[in-house]
């Protein structure tokens, strides 16, 4: 991946840093092309699990009663964010160890000598990018899914405006925290298989721990916390939708605080 430089310094307080950090990011052809490939990925998928399972829809086996249970036609229809938090977040920590890679974390620095800024800035252009992308992306996910099914619940429903955009906005952080894991280990590599182990492997591990504590123990992991904003009922031993969400925004937190420590310590 290769980060070309803006023409002009970042100078100007934070709307020129803002702005110098969406010049690279949009300048990259890789950060669209991950980003529409994992939310086409996500509307794809939705539109693959709606259309080929039994959700159980009014009518189903000709003229059986409505079924009440609304959440497995919703859950598959953005069933497809499993594969894209992971592209999103690879995203995410490539934006940062690219410029590590390219060399061009000097001159971000020489614009921008006070550090938490850069980390902030980043994180902001980031964020705003997913959320909006993420948003499109979800509710097409769901619109698509009740094109296809007669069981998708409507968006007035109790908790399905919460789920749908839940989704973006858990993407969002998922993006934003592979920025901060790229700060602190400055490794495409290692940064990746943190996030992968964090969202995707730790959580299957720990079904294999003792049942007196390892459910709790899981329940903390930032996937799994936030994941529960997309749950349309709350799942016992679990925390409550926005409770989980703000566990992961926690994460999101002390990564970037983390961040600006260790790049005061040693930046590049």
């Amino acid at each position: 991946m290769t980060i070309t430089a803006p023409d002009k310094t970042t100078t100007g307080g934070a709307a020129g840093l803002l702005r110098g950090e969406w010049v690279k990011t949009r300048s990259l052809r890789s950060t669209w092309n991950v980003l529409m490939g994992a939310l086409v990925a996500m509307v794809l998928l939705g539109l693959l699990f709606t259309s080929t399972a039994d959700t159980g829809g009014p009518g189903g086996d000709g003229g059986g009663p409505p079924s009440v249970d609304f959440s497995l036609p919703l859950t598959l229809s953005l069933a497809g964010y499993n594969l894209a938090q992971l592209a999103l977040g690879v995203l995410g920590v490539l934006l940062v160890t690219g410029e590590y890679t390219s060399g061009t974390i000097r001159s971000t620095f020489a614009a921008t000598p006070k550090r938490w800024p850069v980390v902030l800035g980043k994180a902001a252009v980031l964020g705003a990018l997913v959320l909006v992308a993420s948003l499109v992306a979800a509710f097409a996910s769901y619109a698509v899914g009740a094109a296809v099914t007669d069981g998708m619940p409507g968006l007035g429903e109790d908790g399905v405006l919460r789920v749908v955009v839940g989704t973006a906005l858990y993407l969002t952080a998922i993006a934003v925290l592979g920025t901060a894991l790229g700060w602190l280990l400055r490794s495409t590599a290692g940064a990746v298989a943190v996030l992968f182990g964090l969202v995707f492997l730790l959580p299957i591990l720990g079904q294999l721990l003792p049942a007196s504590w390892g459910p709790d123990l899981v329940r903390w992991l930032p996937g799994q916390a936030g994941g529960q904003l997309l749950q349309l009922t709350p799942v016992p031993g679990e925390f409550a939708p926005w409770v989980g969400f703000a566990v992961l925004v926690g994460y999101v937190v002390v990564g970037l605080a983390a961040s600006v420590v260790r790049l005061r310590s040693r930046d590049v």
